[in-house]
């Protein structure tokens, strides 16, 4: 496996593309079901969120643990879209800012490899409201799990 960087160029094939990233949301996530990729490539992955369904702080803003699970969620997604099913794939850390106060209604998130090595995956995720205004910021880091060797 070969490690990304922001210079590179190169194409990067996915093995799970939209469809079976959104069954696997429905299949393993379903407290997210609020949550459809719309778009992936290997690099990059942008999700719709339906953020009227989403846990919300009095006053009517978006819960800081739901930004977060969120940015999480399309960091996963996005390694497992590259894998194939990892699901094994584990936060070793997650660092976010909350920038702006999102109210409910439609959300988007994308998320970008900054680092993809044999061990760690480095993504940077973003999440913005329905005016593209940015509410939140993470950086996630990823541990992905040894390759099981393949028996005869």
């Amino acid at each position: 496996m070969t490690t990304d960087s922001n210079t590179a160029v190169a194409t990067v094939d996915v093995l799970l593309g939209p469809d079976q990233l959104n069954d696997l949301i429905t299949d393993q996530f379903p407290d997210y079901a609020a949550c459809r990729v719309t778009g992936v490539d290997g690099r990059t992955l942008t999700m719709a969120v339906d953020g009227d369904r989403l846990r919300t702080r009095p006053g009517g803003t978006v819960s800081g643990p739901e930004q977060a699970g969120l940015c999480d969620l399309a960091a996963f997604l996005l390694i497992n879209a590259r894998l194939g099913p990892t699901l094994m794939a584990l936060t070793s850390s997650l660092q976010i800012s909350f920038l702006n106060r999102p109210r409910p209604g439609a959300l988007r998130v994308h998320a970008r490899t900054a680092k993809f090595g044999r061990r760690l995956c480095v993504v940077l995720a973003e999440l913005l409201d329905a005016d593209d205004v940015l509410v939140a910021s993470a950086t996630l880091t990823y541990a992905i799990p040894p390759a099981r060797p393949e028996t005869a």
